[in-house]
């Protein structure tokens, strides 16, 4: 099924209005006019000549294309601004960006406490917000250069991009100053990749910077920066989607070594420990994951399904991979993967998943909800059929 260009172009200006009062509702400017706007998405239709089976699966891919690039017109032009008013040296502005409180203002209040929440749980330190903002202000400004602005690729939110690379220093100052120690006896086997719970543009720099041009560096290329569907996957690599799967697995594991034997310091940013990961799931939590079994000796129920005289620590580990590869076996999308991981495994906030996928908090809530529901029957079918 070819694509018509005149259905196209009437379908997608629907869309752009929509996506357009989604970013209003933000705060947010989008200062291209819609004829602009659709022109840049039928440009990209056209370069993509693909066909489409049925005429939903074609506004399945409309949709998301439209999504994609009107919001990165939108974070292209918030970005533009934030970073042209702090390299011009804008005191006022940098005063307010760096140390302000409102939540809603253009400010880094909106991901910072999150950061000095998980630094005290998982360090046990208490950092002020002047430190912080001194510590990321001192980062950026570089000297006066703010040359570490000029690495935002503009394909995800300027605020979400910042939020990793402040958590980054962040941790790299405590270290620097002797208040925390991180482990750092890790290998590619005890440590997994957050995957797509970081932004694209993060990922294809550290990419870039890390890995040899071959195979390998196309595979993760794709998985993580470009995201493509697994089917054009497959048909890209030449291998079927199990073969895929182990490409995948070696490509990461070849990525973790060399993050780890590396002095770059990236591992801070998408690697976690498996034995002391910030996810917790504590037996509490697999009770009331599994309510709905009856419980003998308050043994634990995930014990015989996922191996059997496992420890604690060993039995959350498996948890924990079990619930990250619970979206790929229901064949959730790429966006309800990343709701649902952020929101139920990580405890995301609501606000912060929001930004992410570029959408409304009431979306994510009502999404979230409905994940869940799919994900307890599921779950409850899966038991039937392991549980011994």
């Amino acid at each position: 099924m070819k694509t018509n260009v005149f259905t196209t172009k009437e379908t997608i200006f629907g869309q752009v209005e929509v996506v357009r009062l989604e970013i209003e509702s933000k705060q947010k400017r989008l200062s291209a006019c819609d004829e602009e706007l659709v022109q840049k998405i039928l440009d990209k239709v056209v370069a993509d000549n693909r066909e489409f089976a049925t005429e939903k699966e074609q506004l399945r891919y409309l949709s998301a294309l439209t999504r994609e690039l009107v919001w990165q017109e939108a974070n292209t032009e918030e970005s533009d601004e934030i970073i042209s008013r702090l390299k011009s040296n804008d005191q006022l502005f940098a005063q307010k960006f760096f140390y302000g409180t409102n939540p809603y203002g253009c400010n880094i209040s909106r991901f910072r406490s999150k950061i000095l929440s998980n630094i005290k749980q998982t360090y046990k330190v208490d950092v002020p917000i002047e430190e912080f903002g001194d510590i990321l202000y001192t980062f950026l400004w570089n000297n006066g250069t703010w040359s570490v602005l000029d690495k935002y690729s503009r394909k995800s939110s300027f605020f979400c991009w910042l939020a990793e690379v402040a958590q980054h220093e962040l941790i790299r100052y405590l270290e620097e100053m002797k208040i925390i120690n991180v482990n750092r006896e890790r290998t590619a086997g005890n440590t997994r990749l957050l995957g797509m719970s970081v932004a694209p543009e993060m990922w294809e720099y550290i990419i870039n910077d890390m890995m040899p041009n071959g195979l390998y560096k196309d595979v993760l290329y794709a998985t993580l920066v470009e995201r493509k569907d697994e089917k054009i996957m497959v048909k890209k690599f030449g291998l079927d989607a199990e073969d895929l799967h182990k490409m995948q697995k070696k490509a990461e594991a070849d990525l973790k070594d060399r993050l780890i034997r590396s002095d770059s310091n990236y591992e801070e940013l998408v690697l976690r420990d498996k034995s002391s990961r910030n996810v917790e799931v504590s037996e509490e939590f697999t009770k009331e994951f599994f309510q709905w079994q009856e419980w003998k000796n308050e043994t634990n129920p995930l014990a015989d399904v996922l191996g059997v005289d496992l420890d604690k620590k060993e039995l959350q580990e498996k948890v924990v991979e079990f619930l990250y590869a619970i979206p790929e076996k229901l064949k959730w999308t790429e966006e309800e993967r990343i709701v649902w991981t952020l929101r139920f495994i990580e405890d995301t906030a609501p606000a912060e998943v929001a930004e992410r996928v570029g959408r409304k908090r009431s979306w994510v809530d009502t999404k979230y909800s409905r994940l869940n529901v799919r994900f307890n029957k599921a779950i409850k079918k899966w038991w039937i059929k392991n549980a011994k």
